[in-house]
Formats: structure tokens, sequence, C-alpha cells
């Protein structure tokens, strides 16, 4: 590789002392009168700056070349073949329209060139956005071809509805088991700044940030190789602005439904009248309903913040506060619940340990 960006930079430079030579040829007359030289000593000499400019410049501009390669290879990779075709299609489309409209106003005196020039950019540029910006439903309508209209209404019935996942749902992880279980059903976007937010927490310098990071990375990539026609990763910049907003209002412009585990998210979402989906909050209504009198077994893990309290927890995590628990700490015991407090963060149980051994009703683990 390295001979042949050699090769390169001597064959850019041999090229821009020819440029010298035209240029210095274009002149000529003029250079001959003002140094009074031979043509071809003049030619030498125009050959030769030009040969050296560009040999300066060689570095810089082989490096734009790799910086613009790559950021070019980095675009289509992230397309799929369909889309790929479109924006092909599209162009092609815009090319052929703004170049009948160029030959006729170009017809038109003086100015008609120049208008012709500015309609056609403007028509270029209107009929490639009008055409991508309805890639999702030309490529779903292309894919329909040739099938019956049956499995077209199963189709459009199985990916209904649409989803966007946030970076906090990916790193909870949880999603996977939502869909695996079929409570989501419709197709599932994930825009390209979200991954690039997820990126930057799995690179980031706190350890605790990177290992959540690098968690959803992990979580996601199941979500490519297990769900591939579900979930779909689709380049949507927009403008500059917080993540959260761009979320809500992609949202709103996909009509789609917002996967999140941000509390302050959902929210504003409500606020804003986007539908969201908060996992923790579907977590919580799935919570186990304990009513006082109702008799559990836990075991106490440490001490609670009254005098001789004890603490436990359920499977599902509800924290459990225990009277005179601090004497059974890492020991099983058998508790009456006595009452429970319902909060925007969950459910606290408190209770009171059975004395006698309990009656038929200690049936919760």
């Amino acid at each position: 590789m390295k001979k042949f960006w050699i090769f390169f930079r001597y064959f850019f430079s041999f090229l821009g002392g020819l440029i010298g030579i035209f240029i210095s040829y274009k002149f000529l007359n003029f250079l001959i009168k003002l140094i009074n030289l031979n043509y071809l000593i003049i030619y030498l000499i125009f050959f030769l700056i030009f040969f050296f400019i560009f040999y300066i410049l060689t570095p810089p501009f082989s490096k734009l070349l790799i910086f613009i390669g790559k950021n070019i290879n980095k675009f289509f990779s992230s397309l799929s073949l369909p889309e790929l075709f479109l924006g092909l299609f599209s162009v092609l489309i815009a090319l052929i329209i703004s170049f009948l409209l160029y030959s006729l106003i170009s017809k038109i005196p003086l100015i008609g060139m120049y208008l012709g020039i500015a309609i056609g950019l403007f028509v270029f540029g209107v009929v490639v956005w009008a055409i991508l910006s309805r890639k999702s439903e030309i490529i779903d309508s292309f894919r329909n071809i040739g099938r019956g209209s049956e499995d077209k209404f199963q189709k459009d019935k199985k990916f209904f509805t649409k989803y966007i996942l946030d970076t906090s749902a990916i790193i909870d992880g949880r999603i996977l088991e939502l869909i695996e279980l079929n409570f989501i059903d419709g197709r599932i976007y994930i825009p390209i700044f979200v991954l690039e937010e997820l990126q930057l927490v799995a690179d980031s310098e706190d350890q605790s940030k990177r290992i959540r990071g690098r968690r959803g990375l992990e979580v996601l990539d199941s979500l490519k190789d297990d769900y591939p026609d579900k979930v779909k990763i689709f380049e949507e910049r927009g403008e500059i602005l917080p993540i959260d907003t761009k979320l809500i209002e992609l949202t709103k412009k996909l009509k789609a439904k917002l996967i999140t585990t941000d509390y302050n998210l959902t929210q504003v979402c409500r606020t804003r009248g986007v539908p969201v989906l908060n996992i923790n909050e579907l977590a919580f209504s799935l919570r186990k309903v304990v009513l006082p009198g109702e008799k559990l077994e836990i075991k106490i893990v440490k001490e609670g913040k009254e005098r001789n309290q004890g603490v436990g927890y359920l499977d599902d995590g509800t924290m459990v506060v225990v009277e005179e628990g601090r004497f059974h700490i890492g020991k099983k015991v058998l508790i009456e619940v006595t009452s429970f407090l319902q909060g925007p963060t969950g459910t606290m149980i408190f209770g009171e340990i059975v004395k006698d051994g309990g009656g038929s009703n200690s049936w919760r683990r």
C-alpha cells in the first residue's frame, strides 16, 4: 500500500505539472513579453512550479480522499440493497427531469442558461427528497408485489404498530423477552443517533457506564441477529437537538410508540401527547398483589432504618420491612403482612414475624 501512495503522489504531481504547462500555454504571449524567455523554458518553469505545489498538496489531499472514502463506505454499508437501489433510482429520475427542464428554459435569451441551471438544481433536490422521504412505504410496496392479498394483509397486520427504542430500553435488555413473548408484535426502529449514544456510553471512562453501554451493545446485537425482520437501524439525524427531543419528534413523525425505561422522558411524552411504553411501569403493574393479613416467607438480609427492623425482598425485588427482624438476619422467617405503601417507584411491604408458624394461607414465597 505504501508503494501505491508513493506512485500516486508522483502521478498526481505530474498531472499538476501538465496543468502548469496548460496554464502557461494559455498566457504564453503575455509571459514571453513579461519575462522575455523562450517558450520551452517557460513551459519547463511552470511544469516544475506546479509539480512542486501538487507534490506538497498530495498528502493532505490523500488524507481527504481516505476520509471521504471511509465515510461513503460507512454510509453505503448502513443501507440495505433495496434502499441503495431506491437512492440510485431517485437520482436518475431527478437527473432526467432536471435535464428536460434545463433544455426548455435554457432557450430563453440572456438568462435562459443560468435560470435553467438554478431551476434544474432545485428540481433535482426536490425530486430526490420526495422519493427518499417515502422510502419505507416504497420499499414495502415493492416487497409486496407478487404476493397474494391474504399474505399482504397478514404482513400489514404483523407489522402494523411501529416502535422506537431509546438507549435506556436497549441497555435494560428486557425488550428481548417482550419480543420473544409476542408482547411487541410490530416493527422496531432504532435511529442511528441512539446507536451513537450507546457507543459513547460504552466508551465512557466511568466503569459502571462502560459496563451498561457494553451490555446495551450486546442486546443490540441479539436484536439484530434474532429478529432481523422486526428490528431496523436507520439513518435519522435531523437538526442538532437533545436526544430526547429527537426521539419525541421522530416518534410523532413515524406515528410510532416510544419504548423506554426513562421516567422523565415518559412524563414529557405524555405531556406532549406522544404514545410511550415504559418497561418499568409494565413490570411494576405485573408485580404480585399482597394484602394485609397474608403470610409470606422471606429471608432477612439486613437491618432496617428503625429500631429492631429487618429488611428482606420478594423475588420481584419488592422490599419487605419486618418488625423485630433484626434478630433474624440471614434466616428465613414467616411473616404476616400488616400494611403496604404504594409509590411511583414501587411498593414497600410491612409485616410482623408469625410466632406460631402461621396458618393455611402461607402460600407466597
